[in-house]
């Protein structure tokens, strides 16, 4: 962004700059992805033990898992 455009976003936000709200919304959308990861991981790891899951479905989801948080963590935190 040019001065004159961060200075109208400064100026719409009350103040806010754009690097600290680029955070927040990334911390957000890390957090979140982190939390429906951590409670579909359970989901999943009840059902395999109950056995009611194939051993290749708790394996493709935790690898279907891992992509997705480390694409989001290289697309977006970095």
């Amino acid at each position: 962004m040019n001065p004159a455009q961060e200075q109208a976003f400064k100026a719409a936000s009350g103040g806010v700059e754009v690097s600290l709200l680029s955070l927040i919304c990334i911390g957000g959308l890390l957090a979140t992805l982190l939390v429906w990861a951590a409670w579909a991981l359970t989901d999943v790891w009840r059902g395999w033990s109950n056995e009611k899951l194939r051993n290749a479905a708790l394996v493709h989801f935790v690898v279907r898992l891992v992509v997705l948080l480390l694409f989001c963590i290289w697309m977006f935190a970095s």
